[in-house]
């Protein structure tokens, strides 16, 4: 029988049960800890970005239309980078932080004795929307790379 991913082959992956033994689960907490450290540095770069973007809002209301600056033209329009910036950056960190909450409650759960499967399916969960979110982010961006860089042939061709 061929894995090729079908809702067929979900139905009876969906059933199934795995068992992680002590020291996996010791390498999971461990996981978690990281997943949650870095999310919070996450959240603190995502304010950072909007306290950035909100100064340079503020700077462009005392600034004049006219008056250009070293980026010309670029300077009052650098606070909807930055906002838009903390808005990429949040989700991944959100999901990040998100898979470490729910693992943290499986955890405990699985230390005093309670089922925490669903707590863990939800860790999980959060975890792949993470990677998913990063890894379409980066085809994206590979995207614009490849589109730049065929432009800047281009331009060095009609030269």
């Amino acid at each position: 029988m061929e894995t090729t991913g079908t809702l067929e082959n979900y139905v009876e992956i969906k059933d199934q049960k795995i068992e992680l033994e002590g020291i996996t689960l010791l390498h999971l907490n461990e996981i978690r800890k990281w997943t949650q450290f870095l999310s919070i540095l996450g959240f603190m770069a995502v304010g950072l970005l909007l306290f950035l973007g909100v100064i340079m809002l503020v700077v462009s209301f005392f600034r004049s239309p006219f008056q250009y600056d070293q980026l010309g033209m670029m300077g009052p329009l650098m606070w909807i980078f930055y906002l838009l910036l903390a808005l990429i950056y949040f989700f991944p960190v959100l999901y990040m932080y998100q898979f470490s909450r729910y693992a943290k409650q499986s955890l405990m759960q699985i230390g005093s004795g309670g089922s925490s499967s669903e707590l863990m399916a939800y860790a999980i969960i959060y975890l792949k929307k993470h990677f998913r979110y990063v890894g379409i982010f980066t085809i994206v961006i590979l995207a614009v790379y490849l589109v730049v860089i065929i432009g800047v042939i281009i331009a060095f061709a009609i030269r």
